[in-house]
């Protein structure tokens, strides 16, 4: 919508120049016109002023004008500049107590610098008031203070009430664009996350795969053929995940059926069992029950368990257990690899990207070396918790 703020600003600033030309017209009527001494006959009369003074008063004029027409693009300069006409025309036989056009004008621009301008608008104005309208009223010799600064107080006090409304308006501009910056990284983030939960199990079953069927290419045919299947099988499985996440990407809409499931792991324990070795699935409750978010999340951090044993574990055995409670869903991965004293992601995201999904539900996620051999991986994500829980975004990843 920036464009409509910009067509705003054009008839603001168009308004402005309409209003100085048309006070720069009234202003030549005043001078040029023959017209009866000013104020009941108490004024000067204009019609005996030289030609010298007529064309200063024009100038002055076009001074009060040009900064009326410039004090939204300008509003300090254009302050300035009608206090100083203002004082110029103090010291001429036309005092600016008299015409309309130069009190209007130094009025307007000071409301306008209140209301507009940035950093020392409001003291930059009152200086320009005060000083220009105290030198003209002792040249004059009736100070009316008074009148002064009730003009002031009535002109610049609704011009700050304006300043201190359009600086909320700022923030909560401010604010909004901050949020949809964040918004925006979060969902970058969601999205790196995503990518790399399914291609980094692919990626490593497939290598493992492959390495696999090179060492028997020679010595066990059928085996190496096996291995390729497997990578094959993975090879799909990884294809269209990626080009689920990709249609979804392009605006396109996927139903809930196409995100991964609890309930649906066949294709994920095939890729691992080729890969590491026995994998024994218990599930305890009904994962029917289980929220959809909820679901893809337990889902996703299966697999990066399981992907951790691929990589740091190959061959071992792999106890998998789920369990549907009422008020949380645990998920607990176990294997009996070898005795490794601490395994980390060796510069990945695997467990940082498990304990942040289990972290936008309030859960809770430990990970550990076993203390007869082994690694452990503990996860509890909480059902009741709906409040804290994020949205299911169309990537299959909390939101």
């Amino acid at each position: 919508m920036s464009w409509v703020r910009d067509i705003g600003r054009r008839r603001a600033d168009l308004a402005a120049v309409v209003v100085g030309l048309a006070l720069f017209g009234f202003g030549l009527a005043e001078i040029y016109v023959p017209l009866a001494p000013y104020v009941d006959g108490e004024g000067p009369d204009l019609t005996a002023l030289s030609g010298w003074w007529v064309a200063v008063l024009t100038v002055l004029l076009a001074g009060y004008c040009l900064a009326v027409a410039a004090c939204r693009s300008y509003p300090r300069a254009a302050v300035v500049l009608a206090g100083v006409c203002f004082i110029a025309q103090s010291f001429t036989p036309v005092l600016p107590e008299w015409p309309v056009v130069p009190l209007l004008a130094l009025v307007g621009v000071c409301f306008g610098c209140v209301a507009l301008a940035g950093r020392y608008g409001p003291e930059i104005a009152g200086v320009s008031y005060f000083v220009s309208l105290g030198i003209e009223t002792t040249i004059a010799g009736d100070p009316d203070w008074a009148f002064i600064v009730f003009v002031a107080l009535a002109v610049m006090g609704p011009a700050y009430a304006v300043r201190m409304r359009r600086a909320q308006a700022a923030r909560l501009v401010a604010s909004a664009a901050e949020r949809e910056a964040t918004a925006r990284l979060d969902e970058r983030l969601r999205i790196a996350r995503e990518l790399h939960d399914i291609v980094s199990h692919g990626v490593t079953v497939m290598v493992l795969q492959a390495g696999a069927a090179q060492v028997v290419l020679e010595s066990d045919t059928r085996q190496a053929h096996e291995s390729l299947d497997a990578v094959q099988s993975v090879g799909r499985d990884v294809v269209t995940e990626l080009r689920r996440l990709l249609v979804i990407l392009r605006g396109a809409e996927g139903g809930p059926e196409r995100l991964p499931s609890l309930r649906h792991l066949d294709p994920l324990l095939a890729g691992v069992r080729a890969a590491c070795g026995r994998v024994d699935v218990t599930v305890n409750g009904d994962l029917g029950t289980v929220p959809a978010a909820i679901d893809v999340s337990g889902y996703r951090v299966l697999q990066e368990a399981l992907t951790n044993v691929v990589k740091h574990a190959p061959g071992a055995t792999v106890s998998v257990s789920i369990d549907v409670g009422r008020t949380d869903l645990r998920i607990r991965v176990v294997d009996d690899g070898p005795g490794i004293g601490q395994r980390s992601d060796s510069g990945g995201h695997g467990l940082t990207g498990i304990s942040e999904r289990v972290e936008l539900f309030g859960g809770t996620a430990t990970a550990g070396p076993e203390d007869g051999g082994g690694f452990e991986v503990r996860v509890e994500l909480p059902l009741s918790a709906k409040a804290a829980a994020p949205v299911l975004s169309e990537t299959g990843a909390p939101a």
